[in-house]
């Protein structure tokens, strides 16, 4: 049994989830945290539940692994949490290389490798009966050898086409008209892992995502959440901005049933479309903490703080949190960027309708407002004075008093 509050390295510390994820570790397990971030003014960095920080480059640069390793054999946390997809499949490539007293919660490779690609996921559902949208793939494959030939009266629009490899960021978009089928394909193939998209039905039953948050551990299911995406950015799917937290039986068993399948082992949301009936459609293994966490975190739902009690056996009664049925909450910083940045689309009176949404929490910490009116790191690495540094060498640190207030 771990005899000291823990040390987590927290990667991940551009992103807002990360900052949820930190003041459940402090507030639960009164941990001292050490944030991972692109830049001295990444979010995490700037928190008052960050305790130190380092610097290294961004996750999907080829130096962060080895990076991460160095700052790993230096500081030897008790536990490694990545947040983002990135930083999941650094820790992979690195995790025979962490030393032995460093705890992990990942899932094998090959599980890994099943829920970063979606297609494999969609097969693995089907094997166990689950819904899955109609596939066109083949179909766009001949179109294209034929030279691209026009889709209209081949292809049932709308469509819904989506890259083959998670990549960690949004790389989905529907089509429906034939006319923009290809500039469309190019378009989410030029950002896609190996070119390759998966081309689908549009599954547009109730207009929302339907999701399940699960926490495995050594082959069983830990912990359970399931909630409803009523609104996110961009608007056919990506980061939610309004959410609604309630049961859902029929999500919950097809998640569990699917990642038990895939041999999950930490945390993963498992994302469905509903078609008019109700019933659930499989959409994709999301194999990282997702963006809309802190709802799950707010709510009692404390995956973070459950998945590193358990790793260091720190005498906890686990799942960590007292979890509520029911739950709301509106993204208010996420939504207002969106709408700043896609004027000539949104309103501001849509996005003000989304945050008054009666009873609904914000996703924003009073007591932390500097780490949460940060802009986002990608944006201040424009201005004159902040980059962001792409070598282990280039590190920052900095060291501040533990939290004492909650986000309830």
């Amino acid at each position: 049994m771990h005899a000291v509050p823990p040390t987590v390295l927290l990667l991940d510390g551009d992103y807002d989830n990360a900052l949820a994820i930190a003041t459940e570790l402090s507030e639960d397990l009164e941990a001292t945290v050490v944030g991972v971030g692109t830049s001295p003014h990444s979010r995490l960095l700037r928190s008052t539940y960050c305790d130190a920080g380092r610097v290294l480059p961004p996750p999907d640069d080829p130096d962060y692994p080895t990076a991460l390793l160095e700052t790993i054999e230096r500081d030897r946390p008790d536990v490694v949490l990545p947040v983002g997809y990135d930083s999941m499949a650094a820790v992979q490539t690195i995790r025979e290389s962490i030393p032995g007293d460093v705890a992990l919660c990942l899932p094998s490779r090959d599980a890994f490798r099943a829920a970063a690609d979606k297609e494999e996921t969609l097969r693995r559902g089907q094997r166990l009966g689950l819904e899955t949208p109609m596939e066109y793939s083949d179909v766009v494959a001949n179109l294209e050898a034929d030279g691209r030939a026009t889709p209209d009266g081949v292809l049932p629009f709308p469509l819904f086409l989506k890259a083959r490899w998670e990549n960690g960021g949004v790389t989905t978009a529907p089509v429906d008209d034939p006319g923009e089928f290809w500039k469309t394909y190019d378009r989410i193939a030029s950002v896609a892992p190996d070119g390759e998209v998966l081309v689908q039905e549009y599954v547009d039953g109730s207009g929302s995502t339907h999701a399940c948050g699960l926490l495995c551990v050594d082959g069983e299911v830990a912990l359970t959440m399931t909630h409803e995406e009523l609104r996110s950015v961009p608007r056919h799917g990506g980061s939610g901005t309004h959410l609604r937290l309630e049961p859902d039986a029929a999500v919950a068993t097809a998640a569990r049933r699917l990642l038990e399948e895939v041999g999950w082992h930490g945390v993963a949301l498992v994302e469905f479309k509903r078609r008019t009936d109700g019933t659930p459609v499989l959409m994709e293994i999301n194999p990282k903490f997702w963006a809309s966490y802190a709802l799950a975190s707010e709510f009692g739902y404390r995956f973070a703080s459950t998945l590193v009690a358990d790793r260091l056996d720190l005498g906890h009664e686990l799942p960590v949190g007292s979890p509520e049925p029911r739950g709301e909450m509106v993204f208010p910083l996420r939504e207002l960027q969106f709408a700043a940045t896609n004027r000539d689309r949104e309103t501001l009176r849509e996005s003000l309708s989304t945050l008054l949404s009666p009873g609904a929490s914000w996703d924003l910490e009073p007591t932390d407002l500097g780490a949460w009116l940060t802009p986002p790191a990608s944006l201040l690495e424009q201005l004159p004075g902040t980059s962001v540094p792409r070598s282990s060498a280039e590190q920052a640190e900095k060291r501040l008093p533990n939290p004492t207030r909650s986000r309830r």
